[in-house]
């Protein structure tokens, strides 16, 4: 399975925060490829800068990345189904979307806590 992370579930998971037990088996299975959005680094900077988040963002992507966690660009692509999205009338913040366009363009199922994130329910895994 290939997987992507939503900003949140990846700064749960790589605080160890047991909301995501729920997901353990699925990131820890050897099949398993686990990916990460550049767009959540680049939520996670915009937080830090708002003074929303207290972090090194140069510190947590050396941990993801030492948990052969996967980076994954956003290309044009990207940003097309994103406009598909949005026609579709899909509501979530900019991110999410650009996050759900992704998912649904790499494919790869799309893991969130956040059910506005479900817009496109067969590439949704809710933790």
């Amino acid at each position: 399975m290939r997987v992507l992370l939503d900003t949140n579930v990846l700064l749960r998971t790589l605080a160890g925060d047991p909301a995501v037990e729920s997901i353990r088996d699925i990131l820890l299975a050897d099949e398993t490829e686990v990916y990460v959005s550049a767009v959540s680094w680049w939520d996670i900077a915009a937080r830090i800068e708002a003074g929303r988040l207290k972090a090194d963002l140069a510190e947590l992507r050396e941990a993801s990345a030492a948990s052969g966690f996967i980076e994954l660009p956003l290309r044009g692509e990207h940003i097309g189904a994103l406009a598909g999205l949005a026609a579709s009338g899909a509501k979530a913040p900019s991110f999410d979307l650009v996050l759900a366009a992704q998912a649904e363009v790499e494919p790869l199922r799309l893991i969130s806590s956040d059910t506005r994130f479900a817009v496109r329910s067969s590439l949704f895994l809710r933790v």
